[in-house]
């Protein structure tokens, strides 16, 4: 048998999971792009995105940002709560949408933030991705939630 124990074989299991949380939040953040797209789409052309990659670009900081925040937020402190995890949604989106909105401002500058619809535009999509973030927060934390209790349980039965 080896003498390497399975555990320091592969990435250790917060490791694990702030990619697994990533890359959740860059998948809930294409779909947001998609359903948003109408607006997006316009927002993407505006600061130069191409526009058949447009939706799946404008969710890429999301793929970091969610990785970094779910280190930070839930796996640092090592107790993964639903507030924790809702939190990990919200920051994620607006840290997203802050990324995206600062690139507007370097493109057009400052002053089209307050032009015409614009600022009541990047509030609404502002707004509905903090709302989604919230919601996506929750499922990763019940399945983190569900995943720390499992291993913990079989950790107990194989040491009794």
């Amino acid at each position: 048998m080896d003498d390497v124990p399975r555990s320091e074989s592969r990435p250790s299991s917060p490791r694990r999971w702030a990619l697994i949380a990533g890359v959740y939040a860059f998948g809930c953040a294409t779909v947001t792009a998609f359903a948003l797209s109408d607006m997006l789409g316009l927002f993407a052309e505006v600061i130069g995105l191409p526009p058949a990659f447009a939706m799946p670009l404008l969710a890429t900081p999301a793929l970091v940002a969610g990785a970094g925040l779910w280190w930070a937020l839930v796996e640092r402190p090592g107790t993964v709560t639903y507030p924790r995890g809702a939190a990990f949604g919200l920051l994620t989106a607006l840290v997203t949408g802050a990324l995206w909105t600062a690139r507007f401002v370097l493109v057009w500058g400052p002053e089209m933030l307050t032009a015409g619809p614009v600022p009541l535009l990047v509030g609404f999509v502002l707004g509905m991705v903090a709302v989604a973030g919230v919601l996506v927060g929750l499922p990763i934390a019940y399945v983190r939630r569900r995943s720390r209790d499992r291993s913990a349980a079989a950790a107990t039965a194989n040491s009794l």
